[in-house]
């Protein structure tokens, strides 16, 4: 992590554990960290919420605040004022009405705002040149949305408010490992193998800029612990589309990983991306430029079957478990790390609703795995839980609840 983005982390969060004031010192070691002075045991950190935001995350301001933050929210009733405020905004994305109706469509269907500050959605413009049979160029322009991390946040917030229980902290990989009693007495160079190990089996490249968001909804009884990352690849593709996550990496692992974290702990959100998301490949068809970036900001969100990416990976490869998950075991200690933190996210995920018991103890049987309830009740996961079965049983729970929410809103 670089110092301009050490800065905005103090400017823009505040430590997640007693809410202090963070800062930028010097280890031991000569390295900069930002780090809580009030508390230097605590690690992580949790936004800095402003009136918009808490606005946005249905919680009440004054009404002189709040009247002063709907004046520069996107105009519902005028759709032409809207169009004119989205051009003068992102004048480099929206060139012709087109877009900009098509673009508001899109905000509205996902209820968010792309005028206010923070931008909980951005226009992002791709080109591509096609020859016609006549010898003639004809360009085409396509927009794609970055739903920012304040998007994801005010959906969730909004979408299930009876579930909503505030933005998850983030840390970096190195600093959770430090957390956890198991580490206590290693050493930063040994804490740093783990680290790189890990980032090794999750995105195969050790150096990745790599976050984890931690908390939980309401009615979870154990923190979802959900990782992001930011490779060399990502960089260089980012880099070469002018994207702006090429700035700020760390910054974008630490927001992808709130964005995965949403998608586990509130699986409403994702539900809503699906149909969506598969509009943009239909829009984006012929423009390989979109499509690779739709494939690297939303591939942790499953498309519908038979849909393909236009990357290389394919599926949930940005869940929690395919990071934390591996069947190398010539690492001992890594592997039983991945295994614990897989099985946390799997426990959190174990509440209501989920399916009847006898259903849980036959989709193992079915996988060779004979189990008892009771098992869930354990802090550390069994030995019998090997390679990736925890990763197959969390798909199968998240493919357990869409079904149920769907058919419980068709009910009522």
């Amino acid at each position: 992590m670089d110092y301009e983005e050490m800065k905005q982390i103090v400017a823009g969060n505040v430590c997640a554990v007693c809410n202090g004031e963070l800062q930028i010192h010097t280890t031991e070691g000569g390295q900069l960290e930002v780090w809580c002075p009030h508390h230097p045991e605590h690690h992580g950190y949790i936004e800095r919420q402003t009136y918009t935001q808490i606005l946005r995350r249905g919680m009440i301001v004054h009404p002189a605040i709040q009247e002063n933050i709907e004046k520069k929210m996107m105009p519902r009733d005028d759709l032409g004022r809207a169009m004119n405020l989205l051009a003068l905004r992102y004048p480099d994305a929206i060139k012709d009405p087109a877009t900009a109706a098509l673009f508001l469509m899109d905000c509205a269907r996902l209820d968010l705002d792309p005028l206010i500050q923070p931008a909980e959605a951005v226009p992002i413009p791709f080109k591509s040149r096609k020859r016609l049979s006549d010898g003639t160029t004809e360009e085409k322009i396509t927009v794609s949305m970055i739903i920012t991390e304040d998007g994801w946040l005010s959906m969730a917030a909004r979408g299930c408010k009876e579930e909503w229980n505030g933005p998850p902290r983030t840390m970096r990989l190195e600093d959770y490992l430090r957390t956890l009693k198991e580490n206590e007495g290693k050493s930063l160079e040994d804490i740093q193998q783990i680290a790189k190990a890990i980032k090794e089996s999750a995105c195969k490249d050790g150096d990745a800029y790599y976050y984890v968001a931690i908390g939980r909804s309401k009615t979870m009884t154990e923190d979802a612990v959900v990782p992001g990352w930011f490779t060399k690849r990502d960089m260089e593709k980012a880099d070469k589309g002018h994207l702006p996550s090429a700035s700020e990496p760390g910054n974008q692992a630490r927001v992808r990983s709130i964005k995965k974290w949403i998608r586990h702990v509130y699986p409403e959100c994702r539900q809503k991306m699906i149909e969506l998301t598969r509009e943009w490949y239909e829009r984006s068809k012929g423009v390989k430029a979109a499509q690779e970036y739709i494939d690297a900001e939303y591939r942790f969100i499953d498309l519908p079957e038979g849909d393909t990416k236009a990357g290389e990976q394919k599926g949930r490869e940005g869940d929690a478990q395919a990071a934390f998950v591996s069947q190398d075991q010539e690492q001992p200690a890594l592997a039983a790390e991945q295994r614990r933190m897989a099985w946390n996210t799997v426990k959190s995920l174990l509440q209501y609703p989920r399916p009847i018991d006898s259903m849980i103890i036959k989709w193992f049987k079915d996988h060779g795995v004979d189990v008892e309830m009771a098992d869930f009740g354990q802090q550390e996961p069994p030995d019998k839980f090997k390679g990736s079965i925890l990763s197959q049983f969390h798909d199968a729970l998240i493919d357990w609840k869409d079904k149920y929410k769907a058919e419980t809103a068709k009910k009522q």
